[in-house]
């Protein structure tokens, strides 16, 4: 949905609310405006579908052990963070970020680890490496398209598509996004503490997508 400039005559006292409750919001006085008029008038917007997905994801999370939301209502990212059973139990931060493009690509979601432990982070590089190396044969033999991987500065990034030619609700979309989430963190967690091996993970994963529904 394309935005244009738009002048508007508006009293003093209407825009001093407008801003306090921008700040409030984390937000600016354009985005809040827009969001109070496409709510009133029944106007479907990216902001709206993004911050009913993000409240979903958050509603999904709420009793989680594992994975704690962090999420600001109207933000354009959501937070989760998560622990290691290691050494000093080094954080994870997992952040969603949605994409505006009109393309089926939802968004990317980026795994965020601090450690100074080599030895930590090369266990992490062979998760990873497992990881796509695992997806990307199922998405190849199913004829469907590859994510996008990087790995840099303490940093995975993976893109998260939606199946083509399909519309979902934001409610559907949460659900996928909230489960992958929780099985990656949940697969990272078995691997580094030796729980599973290679083999489990890719059983694991092969159960994963046959009861997910939506391949993300």
């Amino acid at each position: 949905m394309a935005k244009r400039l738009y002048s508007l005559m508006l009293n003093d006292e209407v825009v001093r609310a407008v801003d306090e409750e921008a700040h409030r919001r984390g937000t600016n006085r354009s985005a809040l405006i827009d969001d109070v008029l496409a709510e009133y008038f029944g106007v479907s917007t990216f902001q709206r579908r993004m911050n009913d997905i993000f409240s979903e994801i958050d509603s999904f999370f709420a009793s989680s052990e594992n994975l704690v939301p962090f999420f600001m209502p109207h933000s354009d990212t959501f937070y989760l963070k998560s622990a290691l059973s290691y050494k000093y139990r080094p954080t994870l931060k997992y952040e969603l970020v949605l994409d505006h493009s009109t393309s089926n690509k939802l968004g990317d979601m980026t795994l965020h680890f601090r450690t100074q432990s080599e030895a930590l982070l090369e266990e992490l590089a062979r998760f990873f490496k497992l990881w796509v190396g695992i997806e990307r044969s199922y998405f190849e033999e199913n004829s469907l398209q590859v994510p996008a991987y990087s790995l840099y500065q303490n940093r995975f990034m993976r893109s998260i598509a939606l199946p083509q030619k399909r519309d979902y609700n934001a409610q559907q979309i949460a659900a996928a996004v909230s489960r992958y989430v929780d099985f990656f963190d949940a697969s990272l967690k078995a691997y580094i503490g030796g729980a599973k091996d290679r083999e489990a993970i890719a059983r694991d994963y092969a159960e994963y997508v046959q009861e997910a529904g939506i391949i993300l």
